[in-house]
């Protein structure tokens, strides 16, 4: 990568990067759906005050803004096809924006200096550290500060803070890499995020947390092969899952067999069959772009499933199928599938194979990645703004921590 020129005066994509790194966190938790809007805000700031340095950083990353641009064209197209046409359109176009948004930030972020790099870690860690105090007094005074926004009455429960505590653990890596040359302060804010989260009860943080650091420490002495599986996983996922999905009656049986397991897990199962057996109507160009929301059947509701024991509200399809690969498949059939593995194993690649990194910054830096698939194959819909804003920013500020060399 060409070395960054000097960068002069306050406003540097190194300030700006570092200021947004403090404020990213507390915002993720407070106000998840303004990610969207920062990240443009981020793009446009950058674009107009540190222009000049985008373009060694997006030279780097070739060829991942062609397969972005296919992929939104491909998302784009599928309103050709689509049950829902002008929304298909709509989210094509918008997933464009939001990769462009997405690039110039990380473009910036792999062009900064060491001392920009330095600054950009140490506000990743101020940031994760407010937002852990956020969620921990949330916690422990039933959401005063989120019932001081909203008005008298406002039903508020803790899963709301799903979202900002799965934003901690991707913002983990930048935060501990900022502490890197004080590690007892490092420690000290993994454990505050681990406690914060754990008391939240998020299931999909907790799970990602878990996994990640599974993946540094293996991937700390096994990088290539860390990568590998995680590619290779990916791709098993995306060819097994829509059949090996439980069946309904598995689903039933699984039910009576373990009747405390919980009904969010069972309600997902069901979801999964529904979503993979509607793969099976259209499986080569799928339903179109985020059209899950509208695929017939999927407002059935499966309280009244026979042999299923479940509240009302537990509907086919809620608006996606809470896994990424899933959604793929069903919406942009086998090429925008093709695109969407493409896209990820490339950057696998990269952080396994074709970056020069240090093995504690390398193994950080899958860590990131095993954990955002944990995130996006059980929770979240991949095309939300939020999420997929929140996986540019967060993605860029782990870039944008590394050492220069990297």
């Amino acid at each position: 990568m060409t070395a960054p020129s000097t960068p002069r005066g306050i406003f540097t994509a190194g300030n700006l990067l570092a200021a947004f790194a403090v404020a990213l966190p507390p915002l993720a938790v407070m106000v998840a759906l303004g990610l969207a809007p920062l990240l443009a805000v981020v793009a446009l700031t950058l674009l107009i005050v540190d222009g000049r340095r985008l373009g060694a950083g997006l030279r780097a990353l070739h060829p991942l803004p062609m397969l972005l641009g296919a992929l939104a064209l491909w998302a784009a197209a599928s309103s050709l096809w689509s049950i829902l046409p002008g929304h298909s359109l709509f989210e094509g176009l918008r997933l464009l924006v939001i990769s462009a948004e997405g690039l110039i930030v990380l473009a910036a972020a792999r062009a900064l200096t060491a001392r920009e790099r330095r600054d950009v870690g140490i506000g990743a860690a101020i940031g994760v550290a407010l937002a852990a105090a956020l969620l921990l007094i949330e916690w422990s005074s039933g959401a005063a500060l989120t019932r001081l926004i909203h008005p008298a009455g406002y039903g508020i429960t803790f899963s709301r803070f799903d979202r900002g505590a799965t934003t901690l653990v991707l913002l983990l890596g930048p935060a501990l890499l900022g502490l890197r040359r004080v590690p007892l302060l490092g420690a000290a804010l993994a454990l505050a995020v681990i406690v914060a989260i754990g008391l939240m009860s998020s299931f999909a943080a907790m799970v990602a947390l878990g996994f990640g650091i599974v993946v540094f420490i293996v991937a700390r002495w096994l990088p290539r092969a860390t990568a590998g599986a995680l590619a290779i996983g990916l791709i098993g996922v995306a060819a097994i899952m829509p059949i090996a999905t439980p069946s309904y009656e598995s689903t039933v049986s699984i039910q009576q067999r373990s009747p405390d397991i919980r009904i969010s897990a069972l309600h997902r199962l069901l979801i999964w069959r529904f979503a993979a057996d509607k793969i099976g109507e259209r499986p080569l160009l799928g339903w179109g772009m985020d059209a899950s929301r509208e695929i017939p059947g999927g407002h059935r509701d499966f309280a009244t499933l026979p042999g299923i024991h479940m509240g009302p509200g537990h509907e086919a399809l809620p608006l996606h199928p809470h896994n990424a690969v899933l959604q793929w498949e069903l919406e942009l059939g086998v090429p925008g599938t093709l695109l969407c593995l493409a896209i990820v194993c490339w950057g696998l690649w990269r952080i396994g194979f074709a970056a020069a990194m240090p093995p504690t910054e390398r193994g950080m830096a899958l860590a990131y990645a095993g954990a955002a698939l944990v995130i996006a194959l059980v929770s979240y819909g991949i095309w939300q703004a939020w999420w997929l804003s929140c996986l540019w920013l967060t993605g860029a500020l782990l870039a944008g921590s590394m050492p220069d060399e990297c």
